[in-house]
């Protein structure tokens, strides 16, 4: 029987403490998250605004990560998505989720400290014996991954776990830009897709409006994919791995892309991301996820909307 996941059963968006954590055991019952104000102030200490954002404060000494900023770079979702992911695949590797907490207009996601480093970090030093354990380690996270389920009671969507709209950066990344569902269907979805990038269009075609411009890319889009649950950004930079050897994989992280989304999604963003003619695009995703049918009206899209 498939492993599922409720939107319905996720716990309150506006603030989470969970008490039954390894942090309060580790640290004691009465140990208490650092508050924002905190977080803020060993940041600065830690490191400084990035095109990204601040990078997340870390509290050594309570084995603590704090990923903090404003949505859609940092959403209540992906604690969600980590606290969701625990429960139905508890062999799963990502970072343990303590909590998340709002101030001032920030969210504060409250997780493990891992010990590795990332594969991007680590990759140079790697023999082909190693890599290719990577991606077989990986194939075998994406697979259970894929295998995820809605529940029955939870009318089927593509969205964030949470049922808002989806994260991914290509959506994001233009504020002006109308929510990313959620969708009801693939097909809704890939609708929206073509509409999204023939708005703006009509000064080329005259008396038309948006749905009436042609979009050359969307036959190559397929409305029967299924929908799968997706990390979103199966990047080098987002796996984290031991130090030593044999390697093994430690934890994926960066789920703020994550949600329900068609099943080529998590392959053509991994080959999007991806260095082109590089060695990680051409010999090893291929060993980890297969290259669908579709890539390339995917790349059109994305391109299409700037990314």
């Amino acid at each position: 029987m498939s492993a599922t996941i409720s939107s319905r059963c996720l716990p309150s968006p506006e603030f989470a403490t969970f008490t039954e954590s390894s942090f309060f055991s580790r640290n004691g019952p009465d140990a208490q998250l650092p508050l924002p104000e905190d977080v803020r102030a060993r940041s600065a200490t830690q490191s400084k605004w990035t095109q990204t954002g601040v990078q997340p404060a870390r509290f050594q000494e309570l084995g603590l990560v704090v990923k903090f900023g404003r949505a859609p770079r940092v959403t209540v979702a992906e604690g969600q998505c980590l606290w969701a992911l625990r429960r139905a695949l508890p062999n799963f590797p990502v970072p343990e989720i303590y909590g998340w907490t709002h101030d001032g207009g920030d969210v504060f996601i409250y997780m493990e400290l891992l010990h590795g480093v990332t594969l991007e970090e680590r990759w140079e030093t790697l023999g082909q014996t190693e890599r290719s354990s990577i991606c077989a380690q990986l194939r075998v996270l994406v697979t259970s991954l894929r295998s995820l389920q809605q529940t029955p009671d939870d009318e089927s969507f593509l969205g964030h776990v949470n049922r808002e709209p989806l994260g991914d950066i290509i959506f994001t990344d233009n504020e002006t830009r109308p929510p990313a569902g959620p969708f009801q269907s693939v097909a809704e979805f890939h609708d929206w897709l073509s509409l999204q990038i023939r708005t703006g269009l009509e000064v080329h075609w005259p008396g038309k409006q948006p749905c009436e411009i042609p979009d050359p890319y969307r036959d190559g889009l397929p409305d029967d994919a299924a929908v799968t649950f997706t990390h979103g950004d199966l990047h080098p930079s987002n796996i984290i791995i031991s130090v030593d050897s044999p390697c093994r994989i430690v934890a994926l992280i960066d789920w703020r892309q994550s949600g329900w989304y068609p099943d080529y999604w998590e392959a053509c963003k991994a080959y999007y991301t991806a260095e082109v003619g590089g060695e990680w695009m051409e010999k090893y995703i291929p060993l980890f996820i297969d290259e669908p049918a579709c890539i390339d009206a995917f790349d059109d899209y994305a391109r299409a909307f700037g990314y």
